[in-house]
């Protein structure tokens, strides 16, 4: 498995074919945070996600995105990978808190939310959508 700085002028185009994939809207490149990740394996980027800074100690993460023209095989473990390195690049930032917002159908299957729950400082926003805290450490 291979981390990189999510690149704007490489990687931006793939990262439009993935939200089309999944009947997302696109997003203009510069709603991108410069603080991007993605991770590759075996030469296929499989994932990716934001840090958004603030002028506190809260950061979001943001824009977790799955290529899903990848198989349930090439996939495993990225996601994890992909939330323990924003979390790691979030605390090499000075944050101590990460929130992300997602559906509550997503918790039950992406494992970086089913960890979250632990914390027990999660919000339900709206019958299907809450607000996930982790603090870190």
């Amino acid at each position: 498995m291979e981390i990189k700085k999510f690149n704007k002028e490489t990687n931006y185009k793939e990262l439009c074919n993935w939200w089309k994939s999944w009947g997302l809207p696109i997003h203009p490149k510069e709603a991108l945070s410069e603080n991007g990740i993605i991770i590759s394996k075996d030469g296929i980027n499989i994932c990716s996600g934001f840090i958004y800074s603030t002028d506190s100690y809260i950061c979001f993460f943001e824009f977790v995105t799955i290529n899903k023209n990848t198989t349930k095989e090439q996939r495993k473990g990225t996601l994890e990978k992909l939330g323990d390195t924003l979390l790691s690049t979030a605390k090499n930032m000075n944050f101590k808190l990460a929130m992300a917002l997602g559906e509550d159908k997503q918790a039950r299957i992406a494992p970086i939310l089913r960890k979250w729950e632990n914390d027990n400082m999660n919000d339900v926003i709206t019958p299907n959508l809450s607000q996930y805290w982790k603090i870190i450490t």
